[in-house]
Parts: C-alpha cells; sequence; structure tokens
C-alpha cells in the first residue's frame, strides 16, 4: 500500500487530467480568474511541495494577505476583484506548483465557469476524485501536525 502523500500526489494527477482540457480552454481567457490575491495557497501546501523536492517561495505573504482579506469582509469592507494582483504562485504558464502537488484549496475550488462546462460523468469523477483528496489531506495533516491527532 503506498503511502498517503505519494496517494495525495497520484490523486492530485487523476484531477488534472480531468480538468486540464477545461482549464485549458477557459482559464486564459476567463474575466474573473480565481489565481488571484488574496490566494488560497496555505503554509502546508509550500512545505509539502517543499519536502518532496519542489522549490517554491515562502506562503507567509500570501497567508497573511488572506487573513487581512478575511477580517476586511467580516468588518463589511470588500475588495474589488479589479485591484486584485496575480497569485505569488501564478507564473507566465501558470501555476508554479507541480501538477501532483497543487495547493489544496485552489485544487477544491470550481468555478462557474468550469462547473458550467464540465460534462456530467466528469463532473461526477471529479466530486469522487475531490473527496478522495480531502481524506487524504486529513490525514496527511493529521500525521504531521501533534495537536491534530485528537480530533
Amino acid at each position: 500500500m503506498a503511502n498517503p502523500v505519494d496517494r495525495y500526489r497520484s490523486t492530485h494527477l487523476q484531477i488534472r487530467k480531468i480538468l486540464t482540457p477545461y482549464t485549458a480552454r477557459l482559464c486564459p481567457k476567463c474575466a474573473e480568474p480565481c489565481c488571484r490575491k488574496p490566494t488560497k495557497v496555505r503554509e502546508f501546501d509550500v512545505l509539502i511541495a517543499n519536502a518532496c523536492g519542489c522549490s517554491l517561495p515562502s506562503a507567509n505573504e500570501s497567508v497573511t494577505e488572506m487573513v487581512n482579506a478575511g477580517m476586511q469582509s467580516i468588518a463589511g469592507g470588500s475588495c474589488e476583484k479589479d485591484e486584485m494582483e496575480p497569485c505569488d504562485y501564478l507564473g507566465e504558464k501558470g501555476c508554479l506548483f507541480p501538477d501532483d502537488l497543487r495547493p489544496f484549496e485552489c485544487t477544491r475550488w470550481m468555478c462557474s465557469f468550469l462547473r458550467r462546462e464540465m460534462k456530467p460523468g466528469d463532473m461526477r469523477q471529479i466530486r469522487d476524485l475531490l473527496h478522495k483528496l480531502g481524506v487524504l489531506h486529513r490525514t496527511i495533516l493529521d500525521a504531521t501536525d501533534p495537536r491534530r491527532s485528537g480530533r
């Protein structure tokens, strides 16, 4: 039986195989791109990618921006989409994370444009794979954070 990180990476690749034809067509011309700040990238995403040999910048600044945007929203403020900058992990050719280690929340996010275009069979497969990815994500988090072990 493969370890949880190997299964996590394999599940990501299965998800990417289904999503890539859609995202390749929809994302470049999207008027409301989701790869913007505040980013969905968490420090754990960067840590696991770095532990697997991928060199990425720290997520500290991105996480701080996400928290600040959340606090602004709670206080009744909002961010105008036009003013948001691209995610720090978005390069000229797309996401800087490898396909098998994309940020968990970014992978789970399915925009309305993608949901509208996706074939029903692909959507069913994606739902199943996202559930599996979530279970593996929790397993890895629980194994790496002793404070989570009692949950």
